[in-house]
């Protein structure tokens, strides 16, 4: 049985994962450019807009505002996870490097589903698992995008295993060929 290879597959396939690749890289983009422009990406601008700020008349999040946000999230991060680790698990990394992008990609969204209730509810110390979140987010994406489309679209290709003129032969089938010629 052979193997998947992104270098070997079809035109059709490698646009429609590339296609879906970029697009969840222009999604999580945009959730990053929403998170800047709410916070400034930084740990006050995270506290004051979940714990509100008396002198700018922001509220404290709701827990009603708190479940729907995370009702939208819980559902779509973890489709994104999977997506993005599905399309790293198909590359020719090694094993250990497979396993460390698809923990890192799922941690990441599972620090992005429950540090905004720490954040809002527990101490105030937890607003810096953000950052943590962002990096294990940002590399899981970079070499879940990264790595695919380099094995699609840039590595060299290798010859092929079978070719129609050079068929693989048994090793007895073999041996009386060479015996024949």
């Amino acid at each position: 049985m052979r193997t998947f290879s992104y270098r070997t597959a079809s035109t059709s396939l490698k646009l429609a994962i590339t296609g879906l690749l970029l697009l969840a890289v222009v999604g999580l983009g945009v959730a990053a450019l929403q998170v800047y422009v709410r916070t400034g990406m930084t740990p006050t601008g995270a506290l004051l807009h979940y714990r509100g700020n008396e002198a700018t008349l922001q509220y404290p999040k709701s827990f009603a505002e708190m479940v729907s946000i995370t009702h939208v999230h819980a559902f779509t991060m973890p489709m994104v996870a999977f997506v993005l680790a599905a399309a790293f698990v198909a590359t020719n990394a090694r094993e250990w490097l497979k396993r460390l992008v698809v923990i890192a990609l799922f941690t990441g969204m599972v620090l992005e589903l429950g540090v905004p209730w720490l954040v809002r509810y527990g101490p105030a110390w937890s607003v810096h698992l953000f950052p943590l979140a962002g990096v294990l987010l940002f590399g899981g994406l970079v070499a879940s995008v990264g790595l695919p489309l380099y094995e699609m679209w840039l590595s060299p290709a290798k010859r092929p295993l079978i070719t129609v003129a050079h068929p693989l032969r048994t090793s007895e089938a073999h041996r009386q060929h060479r015996r024949a010629s």
